[in-house]
Order: C-alpha cells, then structure tokens, then sequence
C-alpha cells in the first residue's frame, strides 16, 4: 500500500524512504509478512493513525520476505515488528499486536517536543551564525527541558563561540561521553591553559631560557588556541619531555585533547602519539 500516508519500503529505497526522510520527520516502520496473522490485525491501526498523523509522522512497510537485507541488518527477528526512527536512527520500537490506544501513544512519543521544537530553531540560527538567536533557544528548550541532549550540547558549542568558557564547560560536563563535549571541553582546556599568556613575552622567555617546560607548554596552548596544531603539538611535547609536572601533567592531556580533535587518521595524530609514547616509556 503506497499512498502519501503510507509508503512501502525495499532494501534498496530504505536508506531515502526511511533514514534521510527520518531527518525530517518521524518515520515509523512496519515490518511484516502475508503470512503473518498478527501483521494483519495491526497494520490497519497502524495505517489508520498514519492518515491521522499526516505531515507530522510517516508510514513505512517493510514486507521481509521480499526485502530480508534491511530486516536482518536490523536485527528483526519477530514480527510485527515496529520501529520508530529519528534523526537517521531508531529511536523506539515494539514487537507484535498492539492495541490502538497503545500505537497512538507509540505515534505520539515520536512526535517533536517543544524542547525538540526550540533546539531546532537554535540549530537554524547557529547555521546562520546569529549565536545570541541560537542561544536564546537553546536556553529556552532546556527551560522546558533540563536533560534534553541537543540543546544542551548545542548550548555549549555555542557559549563556546561567544567565550563564555565557563559556561560551555559546565554544559559539556553534563554529558562527558558526547563526542561533541569532549571538544568542546578539550577548546576550554586551551583556553584556560593559554590565560594570561602573551605569545611575544612567552616567545621572549623561551630565547632566555629554552628549557623552560611552563613557557614551552604556555607558547603550545596559546598555539591550539589558535588551531595551529603543529607548533601546538611540538611545544607541549617538548614541555612533557622537559617536566610533565607541568600543570598537572597538562602538556600530556592537551595533547590527547588535539588528537581528539584531529582524529586518529591525521597524520599528526600517528605522529605525534609515537613520539610522546617515546617520551613517557
């Protein structure tokens, strides 16, 4: 059954019909079979709240005898087997007949919150670089939301840009293993390890005294705060090499902190790592 409600889905049609369309609203997938009984007592409820939840959710059927490739990389092993996608992922699913009121709620737990509403506003001012726009809704959707994800790690990015470092940390902090936080905490890092230092009076102190670990480190943050990686890389190395009692064994940290950033397949990344694995065994 394809109508605008309701869209049937294959192995090849599932990445556009349900992963990218899932980006703009929620999709919810029907996995099924002819043979399937209980298939057929729950397709209506579902195909009937399809048609009520227009413009705000879609239908996908899935029939897994035709199309098994998405249904076992999905891992769909009983049906019916519904999930609900957001975003390009799952985000919910249930297993087998339900009855109406219990899909409605399935349809309804999908839809966008107001926080999910907000975060989203502040997305669209971030692209458009209006940071005090995006900040005002980030705020306002953790108002109506304090654990909500997106706004609180968009918040953060965003503090981070008007250099309110304090601030984006505090956020970043709430989720520790956000790929997006640890960045962020690793630009605050810089930051506090480059205060107070001037690049000319840091450079001044170095040709007096070139084994000055503090001034090595002090010169390489005020490097990454800038992104100038490898001069970055090349002070804090040497200031580990020198004392890495240094700011609590800072020059390390800052290090690891740029390989985040740079990610492992930079060749920065594999350079340097093998140096300061020489240095510290």
């Amino acid at each position: 059954m394809t109508s605008p409600a309701v869209v049937d889905a294959t192995d090849a049609s599932f990445e556009q019909d349900v992963l990218q369309r899932s980006r703009e609203l929620p999709v919810i997938v029907d996995f099924w079979a002819p043979w399937c009984g209980p298939c057929r007592t729950l397709s209506p409820v579902l195909e009937q709240l399809a048609v009520e939840f227009a413009g705000r959710a879609q239908l996908v059927k899935v029939n897994i005898d035709e199309n098994p490739q998405v249904a076992t990389s999905l891992n769909v092993r009983s049906i019916p087997m519904v999930i609900g996608f957001r975003d390009g992922r799952a985000a919910s699913e249930f297993v087998g007949a339900q009855p109406e009121p219990a899909v409605r709620r399935f349809f309804e737990q999908l839809l966008p919150s107001a926080a999910d509403r907000l975060a989203e506003q502040g997305g669209r001012a971030l692209s458009a670089n209006d940071l005090d726009a995006a900040r005002g809704h980030f705020e306002a959707a953790l108002a109506a939301d304090p654990g909500h994800h997106q706004a609180t790690i968009a918040l953060a990015a965003t503090l981070l840009e008007q250099g309110d470092f304090d601030g984006a940390a505090a956020l970043a902090e709430r989720l520790p293993t956000d790929a997006i936080a640890k960045r962020v905490l690793a630009r605050v890092a810089f930051v506090r390890a480059a205060a107070g230092a001037e690049r000319a009076a840091i450079e001044a102190r170095l040709a007096a005294h070139p084994a000055d670990a503090e001034a090595h480190y002090r010169l390489g943050a005020l490097h990454a705060v800038a992104s100038q990686w490898e001069p970055a890389l090349e002070r804090l190395l040497e200031s580990a090499t020198l004392d890495r009692a240094v700011d609590g064994d800072g020059a390390r940290l800052r290090m690891l902190e740029i390989f985040l950033l740079l990610g492992d397949q930079h060749p920065l990344t594999g350079e340097y790592r093998r140096r300061l694995t020489n240095v510290l065994f």
